[in-house]
């Protein structure tokens, strides 16, 4: 998991600097556009996910966000395989376990006066409660849902990234990210015997943010 999450740095990483390549958009004297909402693509440690949000200027470099969003969750050490006849099988999985964050916080742009404005880095900070669900592995997935059992968690983030203005009317973002989401309700496990009490860790967020 460490070797595709480092490959898919690299590759989004490189998506960035090509965009820093591209020709800057002449705006002249026409009012700056500035993010309204937007949907995002990431992949952490421990699971892929989607989340949209929205975005209120506070001032000419700052915006105040708030996004939510869903993800599945894994220990990291789960290993599939599958056998003879193709089912796929976890050693000692006993959940499924998924994540609904809501991060709360602050996008600055900095070098704001030092680069043209379509291509911009900026550093992100803020809140994260988290709404967890679990439901037995061992249960169809629909015939789970009934017995779902939810735990919270909290914590926040801080991160950087990058974004290219493409258009007047669509901005592509590129952030990493760093979680500290300690458990605080009941048990979190997706494997027997291992709790995870951390849903944090590393996440790289690819998305579109549409101007107005």
């Amino acid at each position: 998991m460490r070797k595709r999450l480092t490959l898919l740095i690299f590759l989004l990483s490189l998506s960035g600097l090509l965009f820093a390549q591209q020709k800057p958009q002449d705006t002249g004297n026409k009012k700056v556009k500035r993010n309204s909402w937007g949907i995002n693509l990431y992949y952490a440690e421990k699971g892929f996910g989607l989340s949209t949000g929205f975005f209120k200027p506070l001032n000419r470099t700052t915006d105040l966000s708030a996004n939510i969003g869903i993800a599945g969750i894994t220990d990291n050490s789960e290993f599939e395989y599958y056998d003879f006849y193709g089912n796929s099988i976890i050693p000692d999985k006993i959940n499924r376990v998924y994540m609904i964050p809501l991060n709360i916080g602050l996008q600055h742009y900095i070098f704001q006066d030092d680069i043209d404005g379509s291509f911009k880095p900026l550093i992100t900070i803020g809140l994260t409660p988290v709404l967890v669900l679990t439901n037995p592995y061992n249960r169809g997935f629909f015939s789970a849902l009934g017995y779902t059992q939810p735990s919270f968690a909290a914590g926040g983030y801080v991160g950087a990234g990058l974004e290219f203005q493409e258009s007047n009317k669509i901005s592509v973002t590129l952030h990493a990210r760093f979680y500290y989401l300690p458990v605080l309700g009941r048990e979190v496990s997706s494997l027997k015997n291992k709790p995870i009490n951390n849903l944090g860790g590393m996440q790289i967020m690819f998305g579109f943010n549409f101007l107005h």
